[in-house]
């Protein structure tokens, strides 16, 4: 007796294609491989299954009967099998990923270039969200936050320090003679009673007298482009602003000292699905 746990599942697979296309040719042109690699195949899987599944007649070939029940119970579980394989491996997949309107636009969706270079299968989706966002209506998959330092994070697991310090545009920082000297650059706000100012001012060693608060916006994107633009001081981290930097447009209040503010952390919601697990290792790489 013929045991089933000895069968070429690829030899299935050939057969199946073959059965398709009524052709061992036709079958071996979308293969890329000979008729006659084709035929080796089906005569293998009909040898061990000791069972003939075609007639050859003429350079022609045809079903059996076992031949067309086979057929037919096999092509829906190799469907099935080839759509276990793709979610396994990430393929053709899609998943959403929620994130501050800052982080999403100034370091995310910059990066994801790169992702997609190295998984073009998987569709990312980017859900911004601001401080006063409702809760969504539809799935995350996963889940980027901010937690000010020396908050509990929960599950979430931390990506990324924010280390921040004062940066402003080159015209500004030149006008500057000391960093001490804060009074002369108004401090742009983007948070609910400055707690990060209020925070970098105690972790350097300076009153909040110091400081002269300047505008208000309730993003912090805005507020950097306040500062790109000359209006002010904006506090934030260089992983924020690289290209900013890199493009001469901000630069650091000279001197002035970084201060961990907080932290961007990560949260696979479930169900995790291979392509939000890739995700997420894909991220933790780039720490």
């Amino acid at each position: 007796m013929q045991k089933a746990h000895t069968i070429s599942l690829n030899a299935v697979r050939v057969f199946a294609l073959a059965a398709e296309h009524r052709s061992f040719k036709r079958a071996a042109e979308s293969l890329g491989v000979t008729p006659g690699a084709v035929s080796r195949h089906v005569q293998a899987l009909e040898e061990a299954m000791g069972l003939q599944l075609f007639i050859r007649r003429n350079n022609s070939i045809y079903l059996t009967e076992i031949g067309e029940a086979f057929l037919q119970q096999a092509v829906p579980n190799l469907r099935s099998l080839n759509q276990a394989i793709e979610k396994a491996m990430g393929e053709g997949q899609s998943l959403i990923v929620s994130a501050s309107t800052t982080f999403a636009m100034r370091w995310l969706i910059p990066q994801l270039k790169a992702f997609r270079q190295l998984w073009p299968d998987i569709a990312v989706r980017i859900e911004t969200k601001g401080p006063t966002s409702s809760s969504q209506t539809q799935h995350i998959d996963i889940s980027i936050d901010y937690a000010a330092e020396g908050k509990a994070i929960g599950q979430a697991e931390i990506l990324f320090e924010d280390r921040s310090r004062p940066y402003m545009s080159p015209d500004l920082a030149s006008s500057v003679s000391k960093w001490t000297d804060l009074s002369a650059i108004p401090a742009l706000q983007s948070t609910s009673s400055n707690w990060d100012w209020k925070t970098w001012l105690k972790e350097a060693g300076l009153p909040e007298a110091q400081i002269r608060y300047g505008g208000y916006f309730d993003l912090d994107d805005a507020a950097l482009r306040a500062a790109i633009a000359g209006m002010g001081m904006a506090l934030t981290s260089e992983l924020i602003i690289a290209d900013d930097i890199a493009a001469g447009r901000l630069c650091a209040l000279p001197e002035s000292p970084s201060v961990l503010l907080g932290h961007y952390t990560m949260t696979l919601l479930e169900p995790k699905t291979s392509a939000a697990m890739i995700f997420a290792k894909w991220l933790r790489s780039l720490n």
